[in-house]
């Protein structure tokens, strides 16, 4: 390269001028595409666990709800019969506390924490079978 030409520094200065301004808007387009693509992931997740979740949560607190409420119609009819039919004052008391009982069941109280961070321990349908079996017990005993 000749010192007279004036020319030649200025456009190698140019040329890693320019090359040094893509490498930084190209790291700043994978930076933006990258952030976009991250916040897109975590939408699409977000939408497809909850419906999810909606769908699980609804049928089984469909199913656990009518088996709570067939349970307290059993009791019910069974506390009008002894009351009404029979006029037995003993044991309609006696389901009457058994009614109340089952009244005090909340959705807490099937639905727990643990339930709702997949415990497996926590399963609805045990709470309900456990109900079951102390109505179905309590009849027997009646």
């Amino acid at each position: 390269m000749d010192d007279d030409d004036i020319w030649a520094s200025s456009d190698e200065d140019n040329t890693a001028y320019d090359r040094s301004i893509a490498e930084r808007e190209w790291n700043k387009m994978n930076i933006n595409h990258g952030n976009e693509g991250y916040k897109e992931g975590i939408t699409e997740a977000k939408e497809e666990y909850m419906q999810e979740g909606f769908d699980r949560g609804y049928t089984e607190g469909l199913e656990v709800g009518k088996a709570i409420g067939k349970l307290r119609g059993i009791v019910s009819t069974q506390m009008t019969f002894y009351r009404d039919i029979l006029h037995d004052q003993e044991k309609t008391k006696r389901l009457q506390e058994l009614y109340d009982e089952l009244c005090r069941v909340d959705v807490q109280d099937i639905f727990s924490k643990e339930y709702f961070q997949d415990d497996k321990n926590a399963n609805p349908h045990h709470i309900v079978k456990q109900w079951q079996d102390k109505v179905s017990s309590f009849l027997d005993n009646l």
